[in-house]
């Protein structure tokens, strides 16, 4: 099931005469048997002779190879002096004969030179053979097979669709062997998927998986096979394979492994998902050459796999069954806390590597590195903490905490931070910058308090090191509780001295307290003085190639600019900051974006309905990311963006602004961020409104259907953003072209109107 394209290219290169010996590689329990199985039984009978499928699995030696084929071609088994290769190559030498041999892993290392021998010397016979690892020999064509296609478990939703996924339709299949009704259903199929994902999409693994479906459902079977690879056996009726379960058939594919081999993939199994040499090398308690040649071997067994990116790097990676194996075994292993704090340092120097790329041109890459070892380094945390290891545990999590922040991921910091910031053991330099790293943290979330006592105690351990850079750090951080808290005087006072004192770092602390500071000016009322120091911060960002600061003081230029009355420059400031964001996919950085973004809009376009739309719709997508993450909104910005989003429920009417919030709040920050910059059509939501059909202005038209919709004069105002005598001018213009009297007239026309447009819909 699911190896069309493998079945036909094996059966050609079998009939090709440039091919004449084939090993078909891959996994346990990848399906190679099965594949010659049913090759051979297409294709013998096109052979003159026939042909031979011969399992080989419970053979051990050059010897008892040659009496098995022997036995086959009815050839005497004698002591005479002539080897039984050549014996057999007699037999073969004028046939045209197809020889499959299966289950050929015990016997690699005298099967080359054999079946070498015998396709040199006889022209008509073509040879398949099955196995881990290739034989190596001269002549020899691979067939790597690879495990069937999975389904991203949250991906599909089409139940058909979903189902033309091999491994899924094996899966059904053979579930409907022991439970005749099962189907695919909406509330089983990510079970389902996930399963097959658990499975790697070997088919011997599916079937077993599907043979414990008897009694239990998918959700039950993945909460079993959590609790060990036991879950996955079954007997002779569950599947062809001569395994009885997936442990067996994994110890036995491990079985030719080398001490240092077996040891080397039991270290491996701790990544989670693909790594690189650099990795594996990471972690090995061998030279860089011993583990080129370990992966090597590793890879030539099939034990691993590899993938190439567009920039020719190749990726390894284990299957998850393989994984879980070694896992299971390392924690009653002796080597357990070795190979955890291999990982442990391995993590380390990835995080703190990435702190600096971070804070410079290459965010974007850093990100999603550690994107990619997330899992792991939640893994070594776990460990460390268990171990007692604090010191290592604060200097992984606050190099993070950039990453917990772009990724909306603060508690998390917190959590690891507030556990181990107060470990023994710790020395002054990690202490003070867990504390430092904490209480930035603590801030994101409104922890205000909290945060200035963290942010003291790393002062105060800041000065006893003699750290300027540290101890400016502090200062700042210490000015935006000040900020954030709406106590604007205190804020601006710490955050100057911050300047004076940080200038020398004119790449570090000093950039981010002016970009801070000229926030604090604008929310001041003082927009010159926040545009120069927006400006300046802009400055020494953009020469470090920082983007994600390039982007906070480009907001903060942004609103400078309106204020200074360059309403058409403030729009393009923010429409490439937020861009930039996007780039960087940064949860924090949106959310501010989307919240600036929207007031800016409704003060620039207040006259604008879709301003208004834009405003509820991003107001309602940063309301809802701020509470998945718990970070809290400055009190300036909470203050405009609740006073926007009370406006909008007057211009939209609740029912309205309430729609377009909760659409609004389903977005991802990326998503929220590409509507609220999409080109803007104030007229989009005047969909009515054709000048060719009545002699309204489209203005007019608005106010027409408000109206109709039985507002007052006033409130019609307040909902266009218009003045009251205004409305009552276009109201008057109205009723003037339309012939109508009186505001209930005005009503019925647009009742009419919809009627017949309605149907003329219709027709």
């Amino acid at each position: 099931m699911g190896r069309g394209s493998e079945f036909v290219d094996l059966r050609n290169r079998l009939t090709s005469p440039e091919t004449r010996f084939v090993t078909v590689t891959g996994p346990v329990g990848v399906g190679k048997s099965r594949l010659a199985a049913a090759v051979f039984e297409d294709l013998s009978n096109e052979f003159t002779h026939g042909g031979f499928l011969v399992d080989l699995s419970a053979v051990r030696s050059e010897r008892a190879l040659g009496d098995t084929l022997a036995g086959l071609f009815d050839i005497a088994v004698t002591d005479g002096p002539e080897p039984m290769v050549e014996r057999l190559a007699d037999h073969l030498r004028d046939r045209q004969f197809l020889l499959v041999l299966d289950g050929c892993d015990q016997l690699r290392s005298v099967l080359g030179p054999f079946i070498g021998f015998l396709v040199k010397e006889c022209a008509g016979l073509s040879a398949l053979v099955t196995g881990q690892e290739r034989l190596g020999v001269y002549g020899e064509d691979l067939l790597r097979l690879d495990p069937l296609a999975v389904p991203q478990p949250w991906g599909h939703t089409d139940l058909a669709a979903l189902e033309e996924f091999p491994s899924v339709r094996l899966f059904v299949q053979r579930t409907r062997m022991v439970r005749p009704n099962f189907v695919l259903t909406e509330k089983n199929h990510e079970a389902v998927s996930r399963l097959c994902v658990r499975t790697d999409g070997l088919p011997m693994a599916i079937e077993f998986a599907a043979a414990r479906m008897k009694l239990l459902s998918p959700h039950k079977l993945l909460a079993e096979l959590d609790e060990g690879l036991d879950s996955l056996s079954g007997s002779d009726f569950d599947t062809l394979s001569r395994n009885r379960g997936m442990r067996d058939a994994i110890e036995r594919s491990l079985s030719g492994l080398g001490e240092d081999e077996r040891a080397f993939l039991a270290r491996l199994a701790l990544f989670h998902g693909e790594f690189d040499f650099a990795a594996a090398d990471g972690v090995s308690t061998t030279s860089s050459a011993d583990t080129q040649r370990l992966l090597e071997i590793l890879l030539d067994k099939s034990l691993l796999s590899t993938s190439e990116c567009p920039d020719g790097e190749m990726l390894i990676a284990m299957l998850g069954l393989t994984r879980q194996h070694f896992l299971e075994e390392l924690r009653e292993d002796n080597e357990y806390a070795n190979v955890y704090s291999a990982h442990a340092s391995f993590y380390l120097a990835v995080v703190e590597r990435a702190e600096l790329g971070l804070l410079g041109a290459d965010q974007g890459h850093s990100l999603q590195e550690i994107d990619h070892w997330l899992p792991g380094i939640t893994d070594v945390l776990r460990f460390l903490r268990e171990a007692g290891d604090g010191e290592r545990v604060v200097r992984i999590v606050s190099a993070l905490r950039l990453y917990w922040q772009a990724r909306g991921m603060v508690r998390d910091g917190i959590r690891w931070l507030s556990e181990s910031v107060d470990a023994e053991g710790l020395t002054l330099e990690v202490a003070a910058k867990g504390e430092r790293a904490l209480g930035e943290l603590l801030l994101c979330t409104g922890e205000w308090s909290s945060a200035d006592t963290m942010l003291a105690r790393a002062r105060t351990k800041y000065e006893e090191l003699g750290d300027s850079a540290g101890i400016a750090g502090c200062m700042r951080r210490a000015g935006l509780v000040a900020f954030h808290r709406g106590d604007l005087v205190e804020a601006e006072r710490q955050l100057e001295e911050c300047v004076a004192f940080s200038w020398i770092d004119g790449a570090g602390e000093h950039a981010e307290a002016l970009r801070n500071l000229a926030e604090c000016r604008r929310v001041s009322g003082d927009a010159h003085g926040a545009g120069r120091a927006a400006e300046d911060a802009l400055e020494i960002f953009r020469r470090t190639g920082d983007a994600r600061n390039v982007a906070l003081s480009t907001y903060v230029w942004a609103d400078a600019t309106f204020d200074l009355g360059d309403q058409t420059g403030a729009i393009e400031l923010y429409r490439s900051a937020l861009l930039k964001v996007n780039e960087l996919d940064h949860v924090l950085a949106s959310i501010i974006g989307l919240e600036r973004f929207a007031i800016l809009l409704t003060r620039c376009c207040g006259r604008s309905t879709e301003a208004w739309r834009r405003a509820a719709h991003a107001l309602g997508a940063a309301a809802a990311l701020r509470a998945a993450t718990r970070c809290v909104a400055p009190a300036a910005t909470k203050m405009e963006s609740d006073s926007v989003m009370a406006e909008t429920r007057v211009r939209l009417g609740d029912e309205g602004a309430e729609t377009l919030a909760t659409t609004g709040s389903r977005l991802t920050a990326n998503e929220a961020v590409a509507a609220i910059l999409a080109p803007m059509d104030c007229t989009k939501y005047a969909s009515d409104w054709d000048g060719t059909h009545h002699p309204l202005t489209r203005r007019e038209f608005e106010v027409a259907q408000l109206v109709a919709g039985g507002l007052t004069n006033r409130e019609i105002a307040r909902r266009l953003g218009i003045a009251e005598w205004t409305a009552v001018n276009h109201l008057r213009k109205i009723m003037r072209k339309l012939a109508c009297s009186s505001r209930v007239q005005v009503a019925s026309w647009m009742t009419k109107r919809a009627a017949d447009n309605t149907v003329a819909a219709a027709n």
